[in-house]
């Protein structure tokens, strides 16, 4: 339109009034340019990093009675990161945290003073594309979104798919996130189970009376599997000590009749001491009769076959007492071999404890690796199976640049974006409601 016009300014041999008629014409249309301008900044928009620009200067030549364009600085322009704008003729110009009135006064100030116009151009600054919004925590794709002016923020969660996972792809995600947590639950029952049998263990490798079980099994007496768990232990231990004790008092009354046998036997050893001790003395009355010719010699050999069968006798007694004593020792040895055996059982199965408790500590290790894994890939799939009876929210912050500073603050689903924001969506453990965002 502008060139239409300028054209049609050139053409030679108007009359004054036509210049005049036309300059006004151009007044107009400037006016109402700048007029569209003033009203797309009515809302002071402040530029950041990540914006383009789109870029028009004209300056008024009334020599020629055309408005002039200047190119090199027509065209879309991005701020950088360092919020500035790098432009033809005049180079680097602040933009970040400027409106685009202020960055429009800017460059037809730099543009007049870098070329010594007389007056200042005028600088058409309009948003070309707002930077990038971010939504990130419980939706279905986080990610980079484009910004448009009037944004709300149950827009903007539209946009990134609505809270809670839809997408069928993640199906398999949370289908590996049931499964891990079931492993997990399965590894800590059989954990505990460890844990009550660990207790039994000790009890008999401490010679205690009653398995005492730990405060992490007693204080869930009320769940039906830990109960079982603790009563079955306690019965195998009760079972275990009565077999002990069983075997050791058999071994007992096996050593009080051998005490028995060889108080009898010393008892016999005694009275045929005594016997010994007549038969010698009627010996001698015999051997005494025989040398004065008194007696036979026949009642002398009586005499002697008495004294060495007695002694005989004697003798065996004697050997039954010692072998006795031998088998009261073994006794002994026995009941403490029936006690080491124990021991030695509990020791072993101790021993395969250690190992189980470590299989599974790295079992269930392994299992929160996966677990916390899924939750860093897609945090929206693993929400929805946090309750099973849907009875949460979810609260959604903004995070903005403001005066500088990183500001954090809940917001509602009308309320709106900017650009640059960072909307996060977090579960809210404690929620009453069932509504998708709350203050």
């Amino acid at each position: 339109m502008f060139k239409v016009f300028a054209e049609r300014q050139t053409v030679k041999h108007k009359k004054k009034r036509s210049w005049v008629r036309n300059g006004l014409s151009v007044a107009t249309f400037a006016a109402a340019f700048v007029g569209l301008v003033s009203q797309s900044l009515a809302q002071d928009y402040l530029v950041g990093a990540q914006d383009t620009l789109k870029i028009r200067v004209f300056e008024w030549r009334p020599s020629t009675g055309a408005p002039f364009e200047w190119v090199p600085l027509t065209g879309e322009f991005a701020v950088s990161a360092a919020g500035n704008l790098s432009l033809p003729i005049i180079g680097t110009v602040p933009a970040a945290g400027k409106t685009l009135e202020q960055i429009s006064d800017t460059i037809g100030e730099r543009l007049q003073s870098q070329v010594g116009l007389q007056k200042r151009p005028t600088a058409s600054v309009e948003i070309s594309s707002y930077r990038p919004f971010y939504v990130t925590g419980l939706v279905t794709s986080p990610g980079k979104y484009g910004f448009s002016p009037g944004l709300t923020v149950v827009q903007a969660l539209s946009m990134a798919g609505g809270l809670g996972p839809v997408d069928p792809n993640i199906i398999g995600l949370q289908r590996d996130a049931l499964s891990t947590r079931g492993d997990l639950r399965t590894f800590e029952a059989q954990r505990l189970e460890l844990v009550a049998r660990q207790a039994r263990i000790d009890a008999i490798l401490n010679n205690a009376a009653a398995v005492q079980f730990p405060a992490e099994l007693t204080s869930k007496q009320g769940d039906p599997a830990i109960s079982r768990m603790m009563q079955e232990e306690s019965a195998l231990f009760d079972t275990r000590m009565r077999s002990m004790q069983t075997e050791i008092e058999a071994l007992k009354q096996s050593k009080v009749l051998a005490s028995n046998q060889i108080k009898a036997l010393n008892e016999k050893s005694a009275s045929l001491a005594k016997q010994i001790d007549l038969a010698a003395k009627d010996l001698g009355s015999v051997n005494k009769l025989v040398s004065q010719g008194l007696t036979v010699s026949a009642r002398q050999l009586g005499a002697n076959q008495n004294v060495a069968d007695l002694e005989s006798r004697n003798l065996d007694v004697s050997l039954a007492i010692l072998k006795t004593q031998q088998d009261l020792a073994k006794v002994d040895q026995d009941m403490e071999d029936v006690r080491n055996k124990y021991r030695i059982s509990a020791l072993t199965e101790a021993a395969e404890l250690r190992d189980r408790f470590a299989v599974n500590a790295k079992k269930t290790e392994t299992a929160k690796d996966l677990l916390k894994n899924l939750e860093v890939r897609a945090p929206a799939a693993l929400a929805t199976l946090e309750d099973d009876n849907d009875s949460y929210t979810f609260k959604v912050t903004i995070s903005r640049l403001v005066d500088g500073k990183n500001q954090s603050f809940v917001v509602t689903d009308n309320d709106t974006v900017s650009p640059g924001d960072v909307i996060r969506v977090e579960r809210r453990p404690e929620a009453q409601g069932k509504s998708t965002v709350n203050n």
